[in-house]
């Protein structure tokens, strides 16, 4: 760092007023150095809080014309040149970095600090950053939800057990199973947009707890930087502890549901299963064993929601002191956009990994028909043409079960004279016809015509369904993206009409 650089360093951090010295080494070196990593997310929309700031002043006649014009042409400067500029912790954090870096560009940078702390400028940005990376996750959750949906309706009619504690519990499809993730995924995109609402509320102008007498322009900031609206209370806007919280369980939730999925594939695609094969592109092979396809994207997608649910907890106890400490802004400022990014990351991949996989509907059916997942609607058939109470039906199926499986008999070779023999005396034997229709899983699936289930017309009633939540989402997304790039086309062009014109 040369000379210049240096007093520049010393100006922000305001050395020479309340403070005799610059920080030393080891304190650059730790702490800084954490807190400059923590604000790395947040330093590329800093220069867009910058400029609403600045013209808010220009507007109120806080800062007179000529240093506020200069200002804003000198952040702008910083701005068109971002890619040469490297901040350091010698230079503190993201604000005070920049700080440094404008105090070269103009001789005014002492107005930039007019009526606002450096906590409502990174807050400010945080925020910002926040709505992009949601509408990142939004976007890489509809993409989760198309891509399950398609594969369910590919597979409408691909038999197989569904289970229960990892054992077969009824006839299904691979769709109606499949399916099923889909709606955690539309509620996710509702917690989603709900959360959203509330980040969208901008926390500027509000000082460090009770806003400036210079500057009271907080619905002016708001509007140049795209805000729906702004925190209602000022100082409650500075040391929200429930918002990383929030968006953090909105996290979890989703990646528990993703989780969920990655596990059963890898169930499914293992060998003993074996009615699902992930594509070639998204397996990686064994260094010493040959034979094997590891399913590793399934792996990762396991590992960020164990990372996610570890920084939730991470971030509630950094919540958890007096309301005014730093340590509630100083961990959700670098932990909360990493875990937004990182469930993009694990929901896109996820997504492809469905796209691409194939399910062996043979292998699939073969898996049902060894099982005794027909029990069930045996049983139920038993009430339905006998008349007699389902404990009774029950009991007697599983005493049939019990004997066919010590023989290794599929639930398909059972008589009716062997299933009479279970029954109280006295009751009729169920005709081979009507006991044959009662094993096929065809029938079973077909039957389930109520509403959520995977009859065909309860099937089709679920997919558009989902169809009709996504393109919602899709339609908000849109238009939240929309607003926004509006809003910021809208600061940039007056932050450019405002400054003065090349020499």
């Amino acid at each position: 760092m040369g000379k210049d650089e240096e007093a520049a360093a010393a100006d922000v951090f305001e050395v020479g007023g309340r403070i005799a010295e610059p920080p030393t080494q080891t304190l650059i070196g730790t702490a800084f150095a954490a807190e400059l990593e923590a604000h790395r997310a947040l330093s590329a929309e800093l220069g867009r809080v910058d400029l609403a700031h600045v013209l808010c002043l220009l507007d109120g006649g806080v800062i007179p014309s000529k240093p506020g014009a200069d200002l804003l042409r000198a952040i702008l400067e910083l701005e068109d040149d971002s890619s040469s500029f490297s901040p350091e912790p010698s230079a503190g954090d993201a604000y005070t970095n920049r700080e440094a870096r404008l105090a070269a560009l103009t001789p005014h940078l002492g107005w930039l600090g007019t009526g606002r702390a450096r906590r409502e400028a990174t807050t400010t940005a945080y925020h910002i950053v926040l709505r992009q990376r949601l509408l990142a996750l939004d976007a890489a959750l509809s993409s989760m939800g198309r891509a399950l949906a398609t594969c369910a309706g590919a597979h409408r009619e691909t038999l197989m057990p569904d289970y229960t504690y990892l054992q077969a519990g009824q006839p299904t499809t691979f769709g109606h199973y499949v399916s099923s993730f889909v709606f955690p995924v539309l509620r996710d995109r509702q917690r989603l947009r709900e959360a959203f609402d509330r980040v969208d509320r901008s926390p500027a102008g509000c000082g460090s707890t009770n806003g400036s007498t210079l500057l009271q322009d907080r619905a002016g900031l708001a509007r140049r930087l795209g805000f729906g609206g702004i925190v209602q209370h000022a100082r409650d806007a500075m040391w929200q502890a429930d918002s990383p919280i929030e968006l953090l369980a909105l996290v979890c939730a989703a990646m528990v549901g993703l989780d969920r999925l990655a596990e059963d594939l890898m169930l499914f695609a293992a060998t003993d299963l074996g009615f699902v094969r992930l594509a070639d592109r998204h397996v990686r092979a064994s260094k010493i064993m040959p034979q094997k396809r590891n399913p590793f994207p399934l792996a990762y997608v396991r590992a960020v929601a164990n990372r996610c649910l570890g920084v939730q907890a991470a971030v509630t106890a950094a919540g958890r002191t007096p309301s005014g400490q730093m340590d509630n802004r100083l961990v959700p400022y670098e932990e909360v956009p990493a875990a937004l990014d990182a469930a993009t990351g694990a929901s896109t991949l996820l997504a492809e990994v469905v796209e691409a996989l194939t399910v062996d509907a043979a292998r699939a059916r073969a898996v049902l028909d060894a099982s005794y997942a027909l029990s069930a609607d045996l049983a139920e058939g038993l009430v339905a043409h006998l008349g007699i109470d389902f404990r009774t039906a029950h009991r007697a199926v599983g005493r049939v079960v019990t004997k066919l499986s010590d023989l290794d008999r599929p639930l398909s070779s059972l008589t009716s004279r062997e299933l009479r023999a279970e029954l109280p005396d006295g009751l009729p034997a169920l005709d081979e016809s009507t006991l044959a229709k009662l094993l096929r899983p065809e029938h079973a699936v077909a039957a389930r015509g109520e509403t959520g289930c995977a009859g065909p017309d309860a099937f089709d009633e679920l997919l558009q369904h989902a169809e009709r939540e996504l393109l919602e989402g899709d339609t908000w997304a849109a238009a939240t993206r929309e607003r926004l790039r509006e809003a910021d086309r809208a600061l940039m062009a007056e932050a450019r009409d405002r400054a003065p014109k090349g020499d």
